[in-house]
Parts: C-alpha cells; structure tokens; sequence
C-alpha cells in the first residue's frame, strides 16, 4: 500500500492507496476547532476515461476495511495540536 503526505492547505494531508481503492484524508480547520475528514474512493475505466465512484462491490471490501484502519491510525498518530 502506498503513502504519500502533503504540506500545502488545499492538498490532502494525506493519501493511502491499494490498488483501485484510495483513501484520501484531510485536515479541516474552523472557529469550533480543527478535525480530519477521510474520502474513499474506487477509480475504474469507462472506455478511455478514468473515473471514480464511492460505491465498492464485495471483493473491494476488506480493502476499504484496511484503508479506514490505516486512516484511522494515522490520525491518531498526528499531534495534539494539529487536531
């Protein structure tokens, strides 16, 4: 599975992949507070053009399940600060 982080605001602050199934996180910031969001998403083929959907089918599932671990383990991981 591959990780990438990102340091600019309207970048994800982070982005994990494994395969077609990507989860993307992101911190949000405003007067109540900060907090993070996470986007799942599947990209597929439509004749020449990649799209993506957040519908999953069931051999997508244990990998959504592995995305939202790992999402949920890298938000705990961040500091206290940026939360």
């Amino acid at each position: 599975m591959a990780t990438k982080t990102a340091k600019t605001a309207n970048k994800p602050a982070h982005e994990i992949r494994s395969g077609a199934i990507r989860a993307v996180i992101w911190h949000n910031s405003s007067d109540k507070g900060n907090w993070y969001s996470v986007n799942i998403t599947r990209s597929y083929k439509a004749g020449d053009t990649w799209k993506e959907t957040s519908q999953f089918n069931r051999d997508d599932l244990l990998a959504v399940s592995k995305l939202c671990d790992l999402a949920f383990s890298w938000i705990q991981q961040q500091p206290a600060k940026a939360e």
